[in-house]
Parts: C-alpha cells; structure tokens; sequence
C-alpha cells in the first residue's frame, strides 16, 4: 500500500494531495499512458535494469514492457537519476558526496543529448512508417520541413518526460514501491528531508515542464532545491 516517511512528511503529502494543478497534470499524464501506444517500451527503465560493460549495454527485467509514449522509459531513467541526487545528502559526511552530484547531473545531461541525437539520427535514416511520410518531405525536395517535423516531435518527447520523471519521483516516494538511495538513508528526519526536497522538484518539473526549455535549466532547478536548508 502507499506510504511515506511519517510524520515528517504528512504536511507535504497533504498539500501535495489537495494541489489541483498536480493532480489535473498527474491525470493527463495517465491518460497519456493509457492511450499513446506510440512505442514498445521497457516499462521499469532506471540504472538497475541497465548492464553495461566496455563494449556493449543490456536491458534485463522487461517483465513491465508495454507499448506507450515515446517519453516514457526517458522520463523514468532521468528520474532514477534526478533521486540518486537528492538522496546523496543522506549517505554523504562533510560534503565529501558533490562530485557525485556533479556526476549525476551529467550524466542527465549525456542521457538526454545522447537519445536526441539517435532520435534525430533515426529519423532519418528509419522513417518508414505512416507518420511524417519522406514522400511528403524529403522526395519533394523539402528536407527542411523534415527537420522542422523533427523538432516538434522532439520537443513533444521534451515536455512529456519531464512530466513523467516528476511523478515518477513522487511515486517512488509515496507510492508502493520505494527507491532504495531515500530507503537506505537510516535518519528518518534527514530520509525525509532528501524525499522533501525532491518531491518539490518533481512538483515543479511536472506541473511547469512547458515553460522548461533545457536539461540546463531542469539541473539549475534541482541544485537551488538541492541546497535549500529548509523543506
């Protein structure tokens, strides 16, 4: 059943459950996950389902694969990430963990610019389908209007993972299933200070995600949260 770091975070939890722009947000992003079976995905995509070695990476536990939002296995592994961040309070003595929040942040960074540049890269050299046809494009002579289509797509892709990454970290905070970085800091009061402060920026990154433009931007926003002294 769904629980959460209690009593210290019953105030936040309450607000969260009468914040109307959260939930109108939280249930168009359901309805996105219900109905846009754009892709087939992993499902459970984050840092433990990853195998990677020098020359080659396996995904394992597909056991959640379903066909979704092209967003949504993105949306998950960056929220895998953006928790990792805000749990390293918690494991840290004398703020000897900054180069692992220095670390994570890029690699947010690297996942992002690495999926736009295979996205981008796919599409065109692999658009065979119904959508966004080469003959309407590309045979015409009109590559730029391919680009221009491109960059919708991809910005769609944008606006949507980021929503799925903000409730993906409230899920994972007072949901069922809880991520091990907040679990595993014994401290209740300092548990729930890291799960406070990132419930605040999967609020932001979620109800707010039009008016966010960049992983820049998302990163800036998670080191001011991350360094606030109060929740």
């Amino acid at each position: 059943m769904n629980r959460h770091t209690s009593p210290q975070l019953d105030g936040i939890v309450a607000e969260l459950r009468a914040d109307r722009d959260l939930k109108v947000e939280a249930q168009r992003l359901k309805h996105l996950f219900a109905a846009n079976a754009e892709a087939l995905l992993h499902g459970d995509l984050h840092s433990g389902s990853i195998m990677v070695t020098d020359s080659e990476t396996r995904m394992i536990d597909p056991e959640f694969a379903f066909y979704g939002p092209m967003a949504f296995d993105v949306g998950m592994l960056l929220a895998n990430f953006w928790m990792a961040f805000f749990s390293q309070r918690g494991h840290e003595q004398k703020e000897k963990r900054d180069a692992m929040r220095g670390y994570l942040l890029d690699v947010t960074v690297e996942t992002w610019s690495v999926f736009r540049t295979e996205f981008a890269h796919l599409w065109r050299t692999e658009r065979t389908g119904m959508l966004y046809q080469k003959s309407l494009f590309e045979d015409q002579g009109d590559r730029l209007g391919a680009e221009q289509a491109l960059d919708h797509v991809l910005h769609s892709i944008w606006d949507d993972l980021l929503g799925f990454a903000g409730i993906e970290i409230h899920r994972r905070i007072l949901g069922l299933a809880h991520n091990a970085d907040f679990e595993t800091i014994a401290d209740e009061d300092l548990r729930a200070t890291c799960e406070a402060k990132a419930l605040k920026f999967g609020r932001q990154i979620a109800v707010n995600r039009r008016q966010i433009h960049s992983i820049d931007e998302v990163n800036k926003l998670a080191a001011l949260i991350e360094r606030e002294n109060r929740f």
